[in-house]
């Protein structure tokens, strides 16, 4: 089996940590090792070190191999340019293929999600494999128990029971983030799970799909693919750099007529806001490896410090305080989504040193 770690996003959902050139996947939310290392060590569990690759920007390649010293250097397929997650997928598909994996069961896995039932969630990607060798003409993907009605999240609403197997069913449809009224539906019609965007199946299969689906995608791979093959990198980075932009989701998962999801609840986070990190990393206290910290008739607040200032809180209620070196962010827990719109601020003042 292949697992492949997709690590080229940049996203700055959690600045002023999080930044363009240490996004999501390299941060440490307080438990010593960064996201991405987390990652490793689940798929570790799974297959050998020679059997991980990760897909990420050839600008992540130093940190990477600093991070993950055991993972060969030619697992690391790198993208040099930003093209979505469908490019991203059939690229790394396309490098199995000219390895003579393309017939093994593949695991696309996220670089940055928490799981706090990490146990429950190995067992499942343990399923995987003979899932998908018995169904080569398939997609396994994972479904996380709906809890609350969130509307940030995809839905994957469930058919039939797949066997004798009480957590495996066919898909029935594809939900988009839905508003409140229509996820508390979703809660109770019961047979409703939170899409956690992870993909299983067999690369050649990924290939066809994609091929049938998105034509234009696919004359650029095949491009990409020759030169692959013929080791012409700068070829292959031209080619690559020239693909279509389209999410997975869009050109594959929505349009497949055969799909599998495992379900189950692994307390599974993508961790896209302060408040969650507050959630999940701040029930010890806060992060503050070298500073000092203060709450005085203060309740449900979190700070998150990188540097070696003191900080006090007096009088405040659920607020969430980011520190680091050439920036500070007060914000309250319900509001901390809002991250996106200092960050467009920020660009569009052209304050490219602090994105």
């Amino acid at each position: 089996m292949n697992i492949i770690i997709m690590a080229g996003g940049g996203g700055t959902r959690l600045w002023p940590l999080s930044r363009r050139d240490n996004p999501k996947q390299f941060l440490d939310l307080g438990t010593g090792q960064t996201l991405i290392e987390h990652t490793y060590k689940r798929a570790k569990t799974i297959v050998a070190p020679d059997d991980i690759f990760v897909a990420t920007s050839d600008r992540y390649l130093d940190r990477i191999q600093k991070l993950l010293p055991d993972i060969p250097r030619e697992n690391i397929l790198l993208e040099p340019d930003k093209r979505d997650t469908a490019a991203a997928f059939a690229a790394a598909a396309v490098q199995l293929e000219v390895r003579n994996r393309a017939d093994d069961a593949t695991i696309f896995m996220w670089s940055d999600h928490v799981f706090t039932r990490e146990e429950e969630f190995i067992n499942d990607l343990k399923k995987i494999p003979s899932l998908v060798d018995a169904n080569p003409e398939a997609i396994v993907i994972l479904g996380h128990v709906a809890e609350l009605p969130e509307t940030g999240l995809g839905y994957i609403e469930v058919g039939e029971q797949l066997g004798s197997a009480k957590d495996i069913f066919k898909v029935k449809a594809f939900k988009e983030k839905p508003d409140r009224e229509t996820a508390t539906k979703y809660i109770t019609d019961g047979n409703f799970y939170w899409n956690m965007g992870y993909v299983s199946l067999k690369p050649r299969y990924l290939l066809e799909q994609l091929r049938a689906f998105e034509p234009e995608l696919m004359q650029g791979i095949d491009v990409y693919r020759r030169a692959v093959s013929a080791g012409d990198t700068a070829a292959a980075d031209a080619a690559y750099s020239r693909l279509p932009k389209i999410a997975i989701d869009y050109a594959l998962l929505e349009r497949a007529p055969n799909i599998i999801v495992v379900t189950g609840d692994y307390g599974w986070s993508d961790v896209g806001y302060w408040s969650t990190v507050h959630e999940i990393f701040g029930a010890r206290g806060d992060y503050m490896p070298a500073g000092h910290h203060l709450h005085i008739s203060s309740d449900g607040c979190y700070i998150y410090n990188t540097t070696n200032k003191a900080v006090s809180l007096i009088g405040l209620k659920n607020v969430i305080v980011v520190i680091t070196d050439d920036a500070i962010l007060v914000t309250s827990k319900e509001e901390s989504h809002r991250i996106k719109e200092v960050v467009a601020h920020l660009e569009a003042k052209e304050k490219n040193e602090l994105l």
